[in-house]
């Protein structure tokens, strides 16, 4: 009987030891919440930001597209047709140069690709290889070859930032 008498007094014993540290894993749970929220929130920020950006690049390209098949520009043809001996000559690529130098200014560098069948041609210079980060928007359009044949094929406009 003894023994249980020391359990009872073991159980009703009111007095206790202050425990400071029962609160920490609960605090720390919370706070590690709060920690994810604030990264999570950070990782959207950044991405919306860089979906903008891509988003107005695609918009610049679209543009310069745009521009570049306008029947006024210098390299479009009576019909609509891209006239490929003209841009292969050097006043084609000169003016096309100008184009380019306009836009460098607002740090935006492209090349103009015009492919048809299985071939393709980029003016005024090949794609450097060191560039990281593009985008590329297609136009469909005829391409004047020569006086005998024009085939369907795209006017693709490859952008970057000049930077």
């Amino acid at each position: 009987m003894v023994k249980r008498l020391r359990l009872k007094k073991f159980i009703r014993d009111e007095k206790a030891v202050s425990e400071e540290f029962t609160s920490l894993p609960a605090l720390s749970v919370v706070m590690i919440g709060f920690t994810l929220f604030f990264v999570l929130l950070a990782t959207v920020y950044t991405a919306y930001g860089v979906r903008v950006e891509s988003l107005e690049k695609y918009q610049t390209a679209d543009f310069i597209a745009t521009k570049l098949t306008n029947p006024d520009c210098y390299l479009i043809r009576e019909g609509g047709v891209v006239d490929l001996p003209l841009l292969n000559s050097a006043d084609g690529k000169s003016a096309l140069y100008l184009i380019r130098d306009e836009y460098k200014t607002s740090g935006v560098n492209f090349t103009l690709r015009i492919s048809w069948d299985n071939t393709y041609e980029d003016f005024p210079e090949n794609l450097p290889d060191y560039i990281g980060d593009r985008v590329a928007v297609s136009k469909n359009v005829g391409v004047y070859l020569n006086e005998v044949q024009i085939v369907p094929g795209k006017l693709t406009i490859i952008m970057w930032n000049a930077n």
